[in-house]
């Protein structure tokens, strides 16, 4: 078993330096997007893994190639300040990877720090917590700025984030997770780890346990959600799942969940195992082992999975499954499940080869983590434990 296991992991380090590494670098000098799910922070932190497992001058140079292609951008241009597409994004990578493989001044962190404190405040002044895209995503920067430097200024920074937020949540939920829809004259909650309600249960809980801080008021406020998520929970024949994708609030109409990263119950487990052992709540772990059994029992067609991606596609899949298998003690295991996926992945990419993500009505090309060929990589080198799954946590997995 270990031999044909060795073969495997081989076979997909052959892919990934043969087939999916040319086809993102071939996409860099053309690349203006900077976030790293969406661009070229995302693509350096690839090289930066692929670096630990396969050393070389010409990976090396390729990393600081990128790093200095972000700093020219950003020179000449004025990006946003989320974690996918924005500073955030930009500065979780640097922080994550400096004294590694590039040095980065002191002095270029705090000017970074200056600009997303206030970035943080203006999107929890208006009650944006969306993890991709506002205040969550902006204060997963300063976890891993904490982490570096443990500094008195940065956890005083995310204490005060945190307890606004378990105050507006104990308080009114509501006001946390209400969201704009694709509609603008419609207002939704959104369940998912993206941009919803199980998102911010899993932020909550990595957020304590960097901080070493305990607070009460996180303890309800994770109680308060799962209440909350609870009063949507109801199995639905057709999707197969338990909680909806998003509730559109001025109809009350209940949009149905895909299986994937970004919506779906996989996310749910993640997030309500989470929280039962931060909590030690026995009742919670065994909810999710019955969501998680539940989502095996969705095939292809009914998950309505059209692409490969780790949003919504077959490799994210996979990673959930592989994270949940690797940290816990759920009754399951899913080499069977996961096996399927593996063989929709490869039918998708046409083994390997193709690396195309459904957007609306079409497929595009794809190289970032989010939706492309880097997130897939990066699944591929976590799932044969050739990397640390750290870099999870800019998908809100932990």
């Amino acid at each position: 078993m270990d031999v044909t296991n060795n073969i495997l992991q081989q076979n997909r380090m052959d892919i990934i330096i043969s087939n999916i590494e040319p086809q993102i670098w071939n996409s860099v000098a053309s690349e203006k997007r900077i976030g790293v799910l969406d661009g070229l922070s995302g693509i350096a932190l690839f090289y930066h893994y692929l670096i630990q497992i396969e050393p070389s001058e010409e990976y090396q140079n390729k990393l600081f190639s990128i790093i200095d292609q972000i700093s020219d951008l950003i020179s000449e241009e004025v990006y946003n300040s989320s974690l996918c597409s924005g500073m955030a994004g930009y500065g979780w990578v640097l922080s994550k990877i400096k004294n590694q493989n590039i040095e980065i001044e002191d002095e270029y962190f705090e000017a970074l720090d200056d600009i997303l404190e206030e970035a943080l405040r203006e999107e929890s002044e208006k009650n944006y917590y969306d993890f991709l895209h506002g205040a969550l995503g902006i204060a997963l920067y300063f976890i891993e700025r904490y982490r570096d430097k443990k500094e008195e200024k940065i956890k005083r920074i995310l204490l005060e984030f945190s307890n606004t937020l378990t105050d507006k949540i104990n308080q009114n939920p509501e006001s946390v997770f209400l969201s704009n829809s694709e509609n603008p004259n419609q207002k939704c909650i959104y369940f998912g780890l993206a941009h919803g309600l199980s998102g911010t249960l899993n932020f909550l809980i990595f957020l304590q346990k960097n901080l070493y801080h305990e607070n009460q008021n996180t303890d309800s406020a994770i109680i308060k959600t799962i209440d909350f998520m609870n009063l949507y929970k109801i199995y639905d024949e057709e999707s197969k799942q338990f909680y909806p994708s998003q509730v559109l609030i001025n109809d009350s109409n209940i949009v149905k969940a895909r299986l994937g990263w970004c919506q779906g119950d996989l996310g749910i487990v993640n997030a309500i195992f989470n929280s039962g052992i931060f909590l030690n709540d026995e009742k919670l772990k065994k909810d999710a082992d019955i969501l998680l059994k539940t989502t095996t029992k969705i095939n292809v067609e009914e998950s309505l999975v059209n692409d490969f991606a780790l949003c919504h596609g077959s490799s994210g899949i996979i990673l959930q499954y592989y994270m949940t298998a690797k940290k816990t003690n759920l009754s399951l295991s899913f080499p069977e499940t996961t096996s399927i996926w593996f063989e929709n992945l490869k039918k998708q990419t046409k083994n390997h080869t193709e690396f195309k993500s459904f957007f609306i009505d079409k497929y595009i090309n794809e190289t970032n983590i989010l939706n492309g060929s880097a997130g897939l990589a990066l699944t591929f080198l976590t799932v044969e434990n050739q990397i640390s799954y750290d870099w999870t946590e800019c998908l809100n997995l932990y």
